[in-house]
């Protein structure tokens, strides 16, 4: 995969995805245990111009969440940072389009709602995203 629209063909192929703007997909993932998990990917472009995605999946409210304990909790992981938008705290992951590979995609969006229900458990202990 090389373009947004690449990107936007295969999760409309694999995945329940709505597109919510020409730039945003949303996906909602069953986790199991009665979870699921919300996850956004977004096209951005970076300073210099060149296509890059985004990968967020939401924690909970700005206000609930420990964001320290967060952080640590994130250090042991893989791909993720934590990044607000509004009053929602996410955990995120960046990639440029340029040269992603399907395993460069799937893998880390994974990773990333993986990480983020488990934030929201251990921290929050509902399920609301």
């Amino acid at each position: 995969m090389t373009t947004w629209n690449d990107v936007k063909r295969y999760i409309h192929s694999n995945y329940k995805a709505e597109d919510l703007t020409d730039d945003a997909i949303k996906l909602l993932f069953d986790t199991g245990r009665l979870r699921s998990q919300l996850v956004f990917l977004v096209h951005i472009e970076s300073e210099s111009g060149e296509s890059w995605l985004q990968v967020h999946s939401p924690i909970g409210d700005r206000g609930e969440v420990n964001l320290e304990r967060a952080a640590e909790i994130l250090s042991t992981k893989v791909a993720g940072g934590l990044m607000i938008i509004g009053d929602k705290v996410l955990v995120t992951n960046s990639s440029p389009l340029s040269n992603l590979d399907t395993n460069e995609l799937v893998d880390p969006m994974l990773s990333i709602l993986r990480t983020a229900d488990e934030l929201e458990d251990t921290l929050l202990g509902v399920d609301r995203h």
